[in-house]
């Protein structure tokens, strides 16, 4: 008798099981259907910046947190991409890691310049 109970529980179960699962799985498929549409709303409003034209800006989105990655021209323009990424619906939070183009003006690569402390003659390594 207890075996007939406990077959009647299991083949209850296991499509109870399944129909969870199946809902679970639905669940998990729109939320990267989301992402996908909140990175797509996310590059276009980017894009579409006039002031943001020409960098180079990664969007990455997972579960309405949206990571910015690449390079800009200014520290203007690095908060200016967070900010218009968090106007997009269904955004949640800005991960800026956005890098801002550094002046190459100031760098001695590729000139004569040594430091102020070296003498005349000595290698670069002083």
């Amino acid at each position: 008798m207890k075996t007939k109970i406990w077959k009647k529980s299991i083949l209850t179960l296991v499509p109870l099981c399944l129909v969870a699962l199946s809902f679970a799985n639905t669940a998990w498929a729109g939320n990267s259907d989301n992402d996908m549409a909140i990175t797509a709303k996310v590059q276009e409003k980017l894009n579409s910046d006039s002031r943001l034209m020409g960098s180079s800006i990664i969007v990455d989105t997972k579960d309405g947190e949206v990571t910015l990655k690449g390079m800009v021209n200014s520290n203007a323009d690095f908060t200016r991409a967070a900010k218009l990424a968090s106007y997009v619906d269904g955004v949640k939070h800005v991960d800026n890691r956005l890098k801002t183009m550094k002046a190459s003006a100031s760098s001695n690569y590729g000139g004569s310049s040594r430091a102020a402390d070296c003498p005349v003659g000595s290698n670069w390594a002083c």
